[in-house]
């Protein structure tokens, strides 16, 4: 069969991260007898005449399934989980669709849907405004404190800081440029520089990394910034978490991050376009693979489903 994957960088910019985990997948894809295809986010048109309808290159598709790689950040998730969702009304089948694509976009809704689901998370507070930081310090902790924009990925838009007046000076700074919420975050010391990222398809955690900052002085740990990778074995409670932590998100496939505390693990954040360059060269696992087999699977149940229904 053929599956479709939907990616929001352009057709004339065939480089980087992105394009070679399109290239993974069409290469695991031809191994195991499927093809792939690309559409392109921006050659997409929406369409609303008696019924919600998706065109791409203003011809009608023919699609079994839609693998998204949502790479877009989260400013840009209204518009773009819109196309998302277009293709759902239309009656394709979508991996991940809409909703859960935009829970994990915005790390105010990530949390939000992480603690009501009673998913252990480093204590945070959410400011928009610069006013009061010395209370919401009081409440955290103490400095260092973690810092985060409200969307960003690949470890962009995180920082430490390390003191009241570089506090107020950075949330001043943010807050000049445009009305943004900001995630304040304790700093867990016993996990500085390092964390785990839990690959999950399907309700199964596939491979699990261990991340390490790539020198000293510096806590951010993502593959993408040079950390340092190693396959690690996760504890079942850890194994456990990263799976309650997607399914609340309602992501099938997901990059849950979680670190290790002195109080047991806690999810960091749950990502709805996990990378797969870096998590296979750690494990030597066919993630790819994996995400393929799932993408096949589920659409071959879904027309099982239907078929029976129209036997009734």
């Amino acid at each position: 069969m053929k599956i479709h994957i939907l990616t929001y960088t352009k057709r004339d910019r065939e480089i980087g991260s992105q394009w070679l985990q399109l290239e993974m997948l069409r290469k695991s894809a031809e191994k195991l007898g499927h093809e792939t295809e690309i559409v392109y986010a921006d050659e997409c048109q929406l369409r609303f005449f008696k019924k919600p309808e998706i065109l791409i290159n203003n011809q009608k598709p023919n699609i079994d399934i839609l693998l998204v790689k949502a790479s877009f950040l989260g400013d840009d998730s209204g518009e773009q989980v819109s196309l998302i969702k277009q293709f759902e009304l239309a009656g394709i089948t979508v991996v991940n669709k809409h909703y859960a694509v935009r829970s994990s976009k915005d790390k105010v809704k990530n949390i939000q849907v992480l603690q009501k689901n009673n998913i252990p998370t480093p204590r945070t507070i959410v400011v928009r405004s610069a006013q009061m930081l010395e209370d919401v310090v009081k409440e955290i902790g103490k400095y260092p404190l973690i810092l985060k924009t409200s969307s960003g990925s690949l470890g962009v838009g995180v920082m430490i800081i390390e003191s009241k007046r570089a506090m107020q000076s950075i949330v001043e700074m943010l807050h000049g440029q445009r009305h943004i919420s900001l995630v304040i975050q304790e700093y867990i010391k016993e996990s500085s520089g390092k964390d785990i990222r839990a690959f999950v398809v399907g309700n199964k955690v596939i491979a699990a990394m261990e991340r390490v900052a790539r020198k000293r002085g510096e806590f951010r740990s993502n593959f993408s910034l040079g950390g340092k990778i190693q396959e690690i074995e996760l504890t079942a409670e850890e194994n456990k978490l990263a799976l309650n932590a997607a399914n609340a998100c309602k992501l099938e496939m997901a990059g849950v991050d979680i670190i290790r505390t002195n109080s047991g693990p806690k999810i960091l954040e749950v990502n709805s376009n996990p990378g797969i360059e870096g998590i296979t060269e750690a494990t030597d696992k066919d993630i790819s693979g994996a995400i393929i087999k799932y993408c096949v699977k589920k659409y071959k149940k879904i027309e099982l489903q239907k078929n029976k229904k129209v036997k009734k």
